[in-house]
């Protein structure tokens, strides 16, 4: 016998079959004792399936000899390997060379009864639905004899299944599946993984391609001979998940032509596919505006990206076809429902809640929105780890709960920070969870950050996921350019007052700026940060009296644009940077240069978003002295760094990060394989 010897020999495979069979059913054989699959194979004969295909994989004599026993009989074929195939490539396989128009597989155990798979093939063959798998866990499933270790396996791969892949189901492996024919011809040349995962693969190629996947229920009986092996076949199972990720990247989401038998046209629209509808409508022209949910931090709040928020949403508002709804942080200072500039502000969740979780998840699954926008940060949702961790699971868990594309824009990451400047509160299991709680955040259908560095920071370091780079976008600002450089010099340090910003540095450098320009003022623009509270406060206390200083603690919408205006030049101290910076954007925005300390989080987090800024050696008050006075003794060259950011700042507007935005919320497939930009 040959080593992989595909044997329908009779019949020389399906094309010679002098008319198709109806039903068919694989299975795939490896160790199962030959009493326990051969009453497998004489019950699905007289409950009068057309065709049974044994795959056997690397067989001993014993099971040889039952397999010659059973090919005696004309419905049955077999498939016989000396090599290991793997459960995924004996069933490719076998659901090949079989012939019927309802094909399916079922696993050799005796785990799943006749009855239940019967049940399978009744809906494919009624009609309902493309695509039927068995569950375990839909509706009233059951799980004998599992032990409470695969239990808890079975939720946590389900949870990274359904992230990555789409498919609403609870139970992807469960050995028991029917299909019509015309669905396995569609999808074939796409499913290669030869493991278990096979299952996750099927159901997500013919769910990618509009094919209706049904659960059904089945009572599942563990014959306690599984040959999963949870050490090395868990992992594999994981990293198949990243394979079968990147796979359904190179197929466009569809619906499948409503004139063949296998078609399911207008069903993947009632499932839930946000793009079926659009498919099924037609004119695009007519279609009523994407509704779309964006959790994110607004003003009244401060920090955390309300700002950031507040400008995203003012964006999406600007555009007929798009409904924004913010669903915000609860403030004080707020009514809990607000008309805010052409979108609604829903306050409904708080930080440091597990119940203002839930609520958020209720509302989303309550809410009439085709697709949501998580715009996040590492704290976003807490002051401790807890909260944090909880609420950066959010993402997944809405993207398993709903059935419409969830894209989260993720503003920072732990592995950027300079490691002399990570707080002393986070350890070794601290930087554990939030490099888990950034892989779950991974989990969403798509996930943008706003410099091409952290897309390839987390690409390399993350298996699950693959980022895409949406850039920041810059704000919008009332100048529409440059301003004149005219006397006093006016620098201005802008942002929430944190440890990062090393504020003690530069008001000693501005001391010295003194002496070379007596009238020279520092402005010190901002509240503390919501980490931080007092920060601010305590600085004051301290340099509020020093010449030339003025803070002002936290500016008004109303007020943003007369400080920026009145700025000769902006000063970013920082230490190190979790993210792109907001402050070099607006810097862009409002065509202003930039003295920065050099560091590569700060260079990452600038330049390399577009624009310029002049770098000095960071905490030397001498060094960043010498360059402002420099620079103000040399207007061309300060002129020269505001012309560049001004530049930048008409490269990306926010209102093209919001039209980046909309083509991942309609389809993220287009988060294409190595995350490249949007």
């Amino acid at each position: 016998m040959s080593d992989t010897t595909t044997a329908v020999d009779r019949a020389s495979g399906a094309a010679t079959h002098e008319h198709a069979r109806d039903r068919s059913v694989v299975v795939p054989v490896y160790r199962e004792r030959p009493a326990v699959w051969t009453a497998l194979v004489d019950r699905l004969l007289s409950r009068g399936w057309d065709e049974v295909v044994v795959c056997l994989d690397d067989p001993d004599e014993r099971t040889l000899e039952a397999a010659a026993r059973v090919e005696a009989t004309d419905e049955v074929s077999l498939s016989v390997s000396d090599a290991r195939r793997g459960k995924g490539g004996a069933l490719r396989e076998g659901l090949s060379v079989a012939s019927g128009e309802i094909l399916g597989y079922v696993d050799a155990d005796g785990a799943v009864s006749v009855d239940a798979l019967d049940e399978l093939y009744r809906a494919v063959e009624r009609g309902e639905t493309a695509v039927a798998a068995g569950s375990r866990d839909a509706g009233d499933a059951g799980r004998r004899g599992q032990s409470a270790l695969r239990r808890a396996l079975g939720r946590g791969y389900r949870l990274l299944a359904r992230g990555l892949t789409g498919v609403p189901v609870t139970d992807f492996q469960c050995g028991a599946k029917a299909l019509h024919a015309d669905v396995w011809t569609a999808v074939a040349p796409d499913v290669t993984e030869t493991g278990f995962a096979f299952d996750t693969e099927l159901l997500a190629h013919a769910h990618r391609r509009g094919f209706d996947v049904r659960e059904i229920p089945i009572e599942w009986h563990d014959p306690g001979e599984s040959d999963v092996d949870v050490g090395s076949d868990v992992p594999d199972l994981v990293r198949s998940l990243v394979r079968i990720r990147r796979s359904l990247g190179a197929v466009p989401r569809s619906v499948a032509d409503g004139g063949g038998p296998g078609s399911t046209a207008g069903r993947a629209a009632d499932k839930g596919d946000p793009g079926a509808e659009r498919v099924r409508d037609g004119d695009a022209g007519d279609a009523d505006p994407t509704r779309i949910a964006l959790v994110s931090s607004h003003p009244p709040n401060r920090g955390h990206l309300a700002e950031y928020g507040e400008e995203l949403a003012r964006s999406y508002a600007e555009r007929e076809d798009v409904e924004v709804t913010v669903l915000s942080r609860r403030t004080e200072r707020a009514p809990e429902f607000e008309g805010y500039g052409g979108y609604e502000v829903r306050r409904i969740w708080e930080r440091d809640s597990v119940a203002s979780a839930w609520r958020l998840v209720g509302e989303l699954r309550a809410g009439d929105y085709d697709a949501v926008q998580f715009n996040v940060h590492m704290t976003y949702f807490g002051t401790t780890n807890a909260h944090r961790f909880l609420g950066l699971a959010l993402p997944p868990l809405c993207r398993a709960a709903l059935n419409v594309p969830v894209v989260t824009t993720l503003h920072d990451l732990l592995e950027v920070v300079e490691d002399d400047h990570v707080d002393d509160t986070v350890g070794a299991l601290e930087r554990v969870g939030a490099r888990a709680a950034t892989q779950l955040v991974l989990l969403s259908d798509a996930t943008t950050v706003t410099a091409a560095e952290y897309r390839d920071v987390v690409a390399e370091r993350y298996p699950l996921g693959e980022p895409v780079h949406v850039p920041h976008g810059t704000f919008q600002r009332t100048d529409g350019g440059t301003g004149a450089l005219e006397p006093p010099l006016r620098l201005l340090v802008f942002g929430f007052l944190g440890p990062t910003k090393d504020v003690e540095t530069t008001v000693e450098a501005f001391a010295e700026v003194r002496e070379a320009v007596p009238d020279a003022e520092l402005v010190i623009a901002g509240g503390s940060h919501p980490d931080h509270p007092d920060h601010r406060e305590r600085l004051e206390s301290r340099f509020g009296d020093e010449p030339g200083v003025t803070f002002t603690g936290y500016v008004d919408e109303d007020d943003l644009d007369d400080v920026w205006h009145e700025a000769t030049a902006v000063l970013m101290p920082y230490h190190t940077c979790t993210g792109v910076s907001g402050v070099f954007q607006l810097a862009k925005s409002y065509g202003k240069p930039v003295v920065a300390f050099e560091t590569d989080g700060m260079c990452t987090s600038t330049v390399e978003t577009g624009g310029d800024a002049a770098f000095v050696e960071p905490g030397s008050p001498t060094a960043l002295a010498d360059r402002v006075v420099d620079l103000w003794a040399e207007p061309e060259r300060l002129e020269a760094l505001a012309r560049a950011n001004a530049a930048a700042g008409d490269r990306v507007t926010m209102a093209e990060t919001t039209d980046r935005m909309l083509e991942l919320l309609a389809d993220p497939s287009t988060a294409t394989a190595g995350g490249e930009e949007a």
